[in-house]
């Protein structure tokens, strides 16, 4: 991948979005210091992601290429892409928030021009009415008068009228400038915005690119049976750590909950339901992908191997749903299972997902079964994009599929 044209796309993009948002800024509007606000949130969100690419990639431009690098480079490309992939996210949510200004701009320039004619036609009918009364001018309404207060009177009204005349004249030439420079700015603001567009089919092409990158530098380890026995001791001593800990730590957390409302299958709380039925269900769109690794004993470069999980291959960025209701433990990075997220369903069941290239949820979030937690990618050690999925009673991993209950549509 050429990363220096990497940096050039995620600068272009910035100076895109920043852009389609500051022409917006320009037009005025009731609402216009909370929609500052919030492009500028996501404007510094964007940026701080921005600085966290190029750090990552002078990071990954400083190893070597000697084999004993490649794990620390793939942990790297693994942190860029969930950058990236954030990063796409916020441009996203940023250029559909920029949809809602254009349209409250638009419907802005429905009402200038609806003013516009209101205050024209107010204008003629006023002329019309001195027409039809037979005072087709100031000066012949003045000259009509009958005596010296009679006079002064009519005076007093023709300045008044003139006053008037003179401010819906004003009104209608300083609506017309507005309007005319919100229509500018909106056209300039969609040309800004369609660029920036572009410029984010670009950043996804980048991330593809990285993760065939990632499974590059895996395919690499396969070449040195010697370092890939070594990575591999080393990720199963990652796991095993990890397990061990997530066994303590759920017990720990369902010892803590049992005075709190136990999240039951159909039950519902005070956020509303938890679960749909009683099943879980299966963690990603159903006719996507398929079973690369049951859940047990397999053979793995040439050793057995337990594997306390079902894998699940699917394409790079699907998808992910939470397999039944419940709270998230944990959101966050391992070495081995790369981005995981871990879910409390109560009654001493708790699923995890892991190698995903980015998480959907955070820690303490309440979640409905089908909820989007995160995306299938191939972070920590991982040979190609898939999910890992386990199921977890009282800790102890169990097989999804038999003992889980979650039926496979494969």
């Amino acid at each position: 991948m050429k990363h220096s044209k990497f940096l050039k796309r995620t600068a272009a993009f910035m100076a895109a979005v920043t852009l389609s948002a500051s022409l917006l800024w320009a037009i005025p509007s009731s609402a216009e210091q909370s929609n500052d606000a919030t492009v500028k949130s996501y404007e510094d969100q964007i940026a701080e992601l921005t600085a966290q690419q190029e750090a990552l990639l002078q990071k990954i431009n400083a190893l070597d290429e000697s084999i004993n690098s490649a794990m620390e480079r793939k942990q790297y490309v693994d942190q860029l892409i969930r950058s990236t992939s954030k990063k796409i996210q916020t441009a996203e949510a940023m250029l559909a928030d920029l949809d809602t200004q254009i349209a409250a701009k638009e419907a802005l320039v429905k009402e200038t021009e609806e003013k516009i004619e209101a205050q024209r036609e107010a204008f003629l009918n006023r002329m019309a009415a001195l027409h039809e009364d037979g005072k087709v001018s100031y000066l012949e309404l003045v000259l009509d008068a009958k005596s010296i207060g009679d006079f002064l009177n009519k005076l007093d009204s023709v300045n008044s009228m003139m006053e008037y005349d003179q401010k819906v004249i004003n009104d209608l030439t300083t609506s017309k400038a507005n309007l005319n420079k919100t229509l500018e700015t909106l056209a300039a603001s969609r040309k800004a915005q369609a660029d920036a567009l572009a410029l984010l089919e670009e950043e996804q092409a980048s991330n593809s690119e990285l993760a065939a990158e990632s499974e590059q530098i895996m395919a690499s380890l396969e070449k040195d049976t010697a370092a890939l026995q070594q990575q591999y001791d080393n990720a199963v001593a990652a796991e095993k750590q990890l397990d061990a800990e997530l066994q303590e730590y759920i017990k720990e957390q369902q010892s803590a909950n049992q005075s709190n409302p136990v999240f039951t299958p159909g039950a519902t709380d005070n956020s509303g339901q938890l679960y749909i039925g009683s099943a879980f269900a299966w963690p990603i769109p159903v006719g996507v992908g398929y079973i690369s690794s049951h859940f047990g004993w397999r053979d793995l470069n040439g050793s057995s191997d337990f594997h306390g999980a079902t894998d699940i291959a699917a394409p790079h960025g699907t998808s992910i749903f939470a397999s039944n209701g419940g709270v998230v433990l944990r959101s966050e990075w391992h070495d081995s299972y790369g981005y995981y997220v871990l879910i409390d369903h109560g009654q001493g069941i708790s699923t995890l997902y892991a190698h995903m290239s980015l998480l959907n949820v955070s820690a303490g979030q309440t979640v409905t079964q089908g909820q989007v937690i995160g995306f299938v990618g191939n972070t920590g050690y991982s040979f190609g994009a898939h999910l890992h999925f386990e199921y977890r009673i009282n800790g102890q991993r169990v097989d999804p599929i038999k003992d889980g209950g979650v039926a496979a549509p494969y």
